[in-house]
């Protein structure tokens, strides 16, 4: 498909590093932008669903992930190219559409396309991305700036400036210029700079005098001097990760805020991303006392207030049925979602309501069983290990989702969605009986037991029976876990569900275990790099509605 044209202002949040603070930067400005009125939507370049879900809950608007090696639904290769020669795989210009247009598309149960759902249209898009500017897979696959120049959006580049001092005009420099071998055509266009960790105001004054030379011969001016003295804390990890539920109460919105507005130029950053508003005039007190002209625009209008435990926001359209009649019922997937179920990509709700599917969440924490409209369940990923006495008290849900699984209810679960369906989980040398639905054990371990791009065949019985011999269905996605399934084969009659490849194409494993209409998997499946996978497997949900239901 074409390479789509911004139908809103944009930018993407570039890092010389993981440790540049694009993350604290990124919810810096969503909470300024919110605090002057603006409706901003995020989205985080690869396989980072957490980051995605602070977007969220922060601007009250549905986030995404762009990534432009998970989006194609391939067989993956050494000799692919990540630059597609003026085009964009389809699945990453449908994320884009839907972020910027404000609206979605959905198909009815029988396949047809259906009227599409309008949403609010944002005001500015604020990508996020991932490691340094240049990192990415194999050949650069799935690199911020590699997304940055498929999708026409500028770069504001954060710049580390710890233990610098005349030092950071080289490291600017480099960025600004840089072409790597692998890239071809790329062509980033930079917005501005910004710097983090800037020790004190003599620091501040020498990192600006070292790069006037470099802002006027590049065109690219530096627009902020963040100072590591009085920054933002986010609250620390388990395991590298922290879901928004439980991080948002310690996150500080003032103070993030008055970070980005006291040592930005945020009227002139704004400006150079084409937004036009009149709201630009708000002017923050340098003095870092106070900003009360921020704190009123803050109360404008309710409208604009993200509901704090908003982590997730699912629309009416995804979760209701259309106010129009079908020809056929839609069927309802039930999402696992709760302190123990909440990693998942943002846009999945967006995909499967898209696929013609409804929407209903629920607790395996807390309910005795899912909603009773349910005709398929999905158990994403999340913290099991965290909450495992607690799951493995639910007995009543234990229950509930072995007599749907007797009458061949579909359920899928992606990594912890995983560890739930198994028997149990060893946590600390301590074992806890999950729901048993699959014959499998595994142990939570202290390093990661795998991590990386992966592509996977699906087995030619999986999801659906009808696939074409000739056509295999390939997925995209990622793998990151610490657990590790105990290692013997799979018990007769369970089935793998794929073969396991890395980004490069070599195979690395039979991967997932299925049981009747039960299956699990570690691979985290991209929305837009499995859209054939979610069709099939919501099929099957549907010939399960029209079997049990008159």
């Amino acid at each position: 498909m074409p390479k789509p044209q911004p139908s809103i202002p944009g930018l993407v949040i570039g890092g010389t590093g993981s440790n540049a603070g694009k993350t604290t930067f990124t919810l810096s400005l969503l909470c300024a932008l919110h605090a002057r009125g603006l409706m901003a939507r995020a989205a985080k370049t690869g396989p980072d669903y957490i980051d995605a879900a602070f977007h969220a809950a922060l601007t009250g608007q549905p986030a995404a992930n762009l990534d432009t090696w998970m989006c194609r639904e391939t067989a993956p290769s050494p000799a692919e190219h990540p630059l597609p020669a003026g085009r964009i795989p389809r699945g990453l210009g449908r994320v884009f559409e839907r972020m910027s247009t404000g609206f979605s598309q959905h198909e009815d149960a029988g396949g047809a396309k259906a009227e599409t759902n309008p949403s609010a249209k944002p005001d500015l898009l604020v990508v996020e991305g991932a490691m340094g500017l240049y990192d990415g897979g194999h050949r650069g696959a799935g690199s911020t700036a590699h997304l940055a120049s498929l999708l026409g959006l500028p770069v504001l580049l954060v710049l580390n400036a710890g233990g610098m001092g005349q030092s950071i005009a080289a490291l600017a420099e480099g960025f600004l210029h840089h072409r790597p071998a692998w890239a071809g055509g790329l062509s980033v266009r930079f917005l501005g700079m910004v710097c983090t960790h800037v020790g004190s105001a003599r620091h501040a004054d020498l990192l600006r005098q070292s790069l006037a030379p470099v802002t006027k011969s590049a065109g690219v001016p530096l627009l902020g001097l963040l100072p590591r003295q009085g920054a933002p804390e986010l609250p620390s990890r388990h395991l590298g990760l922290v879901e928004a539920r439980e991080a948002l109460p310690a996150v500080d919105r003032q103070a993030l805020t008055q970070w980005v507005e006291q040592h930005c130029d945020l009227n002139r950053m704004l400006k150079l991303a084409g937004v036009q508003t009149p709201r630009l005039a708000v002017d923050a007190d340098k003095s870092g006392a106070s900003v009360p002209e921020v704190a009123r625009q803050a109360r404008l209008s309710e409208a604009h207030e993200p509901p704090t435990d908003r982590f997730f926001p699912l629309s009416d359209a995804q979760t209701q049925h259309p106010p129009r009649p079908q020809r056929k019922r839609r069927p309802v997937v039930g999402l696992a979602w709760d302190e123990a179920f909440s990693f998942c990509y943002a846009d999945l709700p967006a995909v499967l309501h898209e696929l013609g599917a409804r929407i209903v969440a629920f607790s395996p924490l807390r309910d005795a069983a899912p909603p009773a409209e349910c005709s398929g369940l999905y158990f994403p990923g999340g913290y099991p290990e965290l909450h495992a006495p607690r799951l493995a008290a639910n007995t009543a849900m234990h229950a509930a989702l072995h007599g749907l699984a007797a009458r061949g209810m579909p359920m899928y679960g992606e990594c912890g969605g995983y560890i739930y369906l198994m028997q149990s989980v060893q946590v600390a040398g301590q074992s806890h009986a999950m729901s048993g639905l699959l014959p499998r054990n595994c142990a939570l371990g202290a390093s990661k037991a795998a991590l990386g791009y992966r592509a996977a065949q699906a087995a030619p019985d999986w999801p659906a029976l009808n696939q074409s011999a000739t056509r295999p269905l390939w997925v995209r996605g990622h793998e990151f876990h610490y657990a590790q399934e105990e290692e013997i084969p799979l018990p007769s009659p369970c089935r793998p569900l794929w073969k396991l490849y890395d980004s490069q194409g070599r195979f690395l494993r039979d991967e997932g275990c299925r049981l009747g209409s039960v299956a699990g998997s570690w691979l985290h499946c991209y929305p837009e790099g499995s859209r054939r996978f979610w069709r099939a497997w919501l099929r099957t949900c549907a010939a399960h509605l029209s079997d049990t239901r008159p």
